[in-house]
């Protein structure tokens, strides 16, 4: 006996009156109306207040749920209650918007090289100050992953690199910051394609070692003068490449084998 799996789509009417419910709770959510942990009206009572069906009410939930600020429990002491999102949660939702500007050509290479080093100084600055063994542990780890494979290929190689930047973020013990550096390593993958036919790989390492031993050291400014160091060296791998002409290219024109030719 075979299983069918059904579909079934809302009426337009009743999704965009669940979709504007939605958008009051998530508005009561964030103004503190209910804080975390605290447990919704039950679905009869939102559906008399709002005017609309239990179905209505109860797809306005959904699309709540699916931004992780409620989460529903069943039994005698269930309920719909309020969460708090976890940082990967929200990354990852920032990581989804930045994706879309991506491929609606929004964002340029020049963009991203530029709020990369303004967010990036003061994450090392922060690191330095900021930092634990176990974050040492975390920055280091990359490092000795690329030192200890010298035939390492360039898809593995770029991983390891936002790895490295990545740990500094998180070593930096800002969590706004840290969402917004991670955001920009979400599309870092695609703009370091364009350095790949000029960049040396040992010299990028030595300098990610340099900023390691600074942080490592709790001296905030030499973190920043090796951050820089190293930025102004990719920065003037670009200017000596054919790199040089993408700074303006829409990010949606990059592919992971670099920049795509117009038709």
């Amino acid at each position: 006996m075979s299983t069918q799996t059904v579909t079934i789509e809302l009426p337009d009417a009743v999704y965009r009156a669940a979709a504007q419910i939605a958008d009051q709770l998530r508005e009561a959510i964030a103004s503190g109306a209910w804080n975390p942990g605290d447990r919704l009206p039950p679905e009869w009572q939102l559906a008399q207040t709002y005017g609309v069906s239990r179905g209505t009410v109860r797809e306005a939930l959904r699309l709540v749920a699916a931004n992780n600020l409620i989460n529903s429990v069943r039994g005698a002491a269930g309920g719909t209650f309020v969460v708090v999102p976890g940082a990967a949660t929200v990354a990852g939702q920032i990581g989804d918007f930045i994706v879309l500007r991506l491929r609606a050509g929004d964002l340029s290479v020049g963009e991203v090289n530029h709020a990369r080093r303004l967010l990036e100084r003061e994450c090392v600055r922060l690191a330095a100050i900021n930092r634990t063994q176990a974050d040492l542990e975390a920055i280091w780890a990359p490092i000795d992953r690329v030192a200890s494979d010298p035939s390492m290929d360039t898809s593995d190689w770029l991983a390891a690199d936002v790895d490295f930047h990545t740990a500094i973020a998180v070593a930096a013990k800002n969590g706004i910051i840290e969402l917004a550096m991670t955001a920009v390593h979400l599309v870092r993958p695609r703009t370091n394609t364009l350095l790949l036919d000029k960049l040396e790989k040992e010299p990028v390492w030595q300098q990610h070692e340099s900023i390691y031993r600074a942080i490592e050291r709790q001296e905030p400014d030499a973190a920043i003068a090796a951050f820089e160091a190293h930025v102004d060296y990719l920065s003037s791998v670009q200017a000596s490449s054919s790199a040089q002409d993408a700074v303006d290219l829409p990010l949606a024109e990059l592919s992971p084998e670099g920049p795509q030719r117009r038709r």
